[in-house]
């Protein structure tokens, strides 16, 4: 039976704002089993990248509890954060800011080895670098290199080189390959899933990108203006998705072919506001199949079918 890594239960994150607090994260759950991928979809502003850096603790959560290997890690103190960021990582979006400009890419992939004394003696450390360097495909001859010297995939993998340094379990991904061309994204994503196998990594990958995501995850959520509204394995959300809001992102993806054509769904109506929403399904307002009941309560997360978990109470007038 698989064993998870990260649980989390009714996760929130609210910001103050002007006109009250803006809902990023609305009681959000899940888990992720050890070794597999979970990937975080949905549009701009959904609330993926944020639950991402609360997951890590990079922003604290307004509520909700972050089980990682059965602890709460909203308990920890900072001694036992310090330890707990040898655990959990983060390979950020892009790939230039998240580099120091200043740094060669030895220095940067050495930072971590010596912020956490994982190595005795600068041959240790050198030798370190250089075999995270080979791991992830960058040549040796770009040891003193700087980050502005190199194209968007050599700076992508020093990020996932740095990530690797500590010997983490988990790495949040946040939409690693959505900066780079298509051919480049190919590459970073091969060499994650080779590294998740070599390592026995466990992944929660961001993205906007659904054909990306089918490619590497396990399990998939759906995100709405900071809710989960499906949850599904990979296969099953895409051969049978149940939401209405999944199923106009699924028409969406663009078909290599002249002869099928694909019909579009076009979402239409007012979004909903995230600052201060009011009870109720915050897709009502564009979805085609809503009733008065979806304005007065929030819809939850269901059991469907086995692992499939959708939050929609208009399901049987859908089907």
């Amino acid at each position: 039976m698989a064993e998870k890594l990260l649980e989390v239960r009714n996760l929130k994150k609210y910001f103050k704002v002007k006109n009250g607090y803006l809902h990023a994260v609305d009681n959000v759950n899940f888990f992720i089993n050890k070794g597999e991928t979970l990937g975080v979809v949905g549009e701009s502003g959904c609330g993926k990248s944020t639950t991402g850096r609360v997951v890590l603790r990079l922003l604290e959560a307004t509520d909700g509890e972050i089980l990682f290997e059965g602890k709460n890690i909203r308990t920890f103190n900072k001694s036992q954060l310090r330890d707990l960021r040898k655990e959990m990582q983060i390979v950020f979006q892009d790939p230039y800011a998240s580099l120091n400009p200043r740094m060669t890419v030895s220095e940067i992939i050495a930072e971590p080895l010596l912020i956490h004394k994982l190595v005795k003696n600068k041959q240790e450390l050198d030798k370190k670098v250089a075999s995270l360097m080979s791991t992830v495909g960058l040549a040796e001859r770009l040891y003193n290199a700087y980050p502005h010297e190199l194209d968007g995939g050599r700076r992508q993998r020093i990020g996932i080189a740095r990530a690797l340094a500590v010997n983490p379990k988990f790495i949040v991904c946040d939409e690693p390959v959505s900066a780079l061309d298509v051919s480049i994204q190919a590459q970073i994503l091969n060499l994650m899933q080779d590294l998740q196998e070599e390592f026995g990594l466990t992944y929660m990958f961001i993205t906007h990108d659904l054909s990306v995501v089918k490619h590497i995850s396990d399990n998939i959520a759906v995100m709405y203006l900071g809710q989960l509204v499906e949850l599904a394995p990979a296969k099953e959300l895409f051969k049978n998705p149940l939401h209405p809001y999944t199923k106009a992102l699924l028409s969406a993806i663009p078909v290599p072919s002249i002869k099928h054509k694909k019909e579009r769904i076009l979402l239409k109506g007012e979004i909903t506001s995230p600052i201060n929403p009011q009870p109720g399904c915050r897709f009502a307002k564009r979805c085609p199949h809503a009733t008065d009941a979806c304005t007065k309560q929030d819809s939850t997360l269901r059991e469907i079918s086995p692992g499939h978990f959708v939050a929609c109470d208009c399901l049987e007038v859908i089907k």
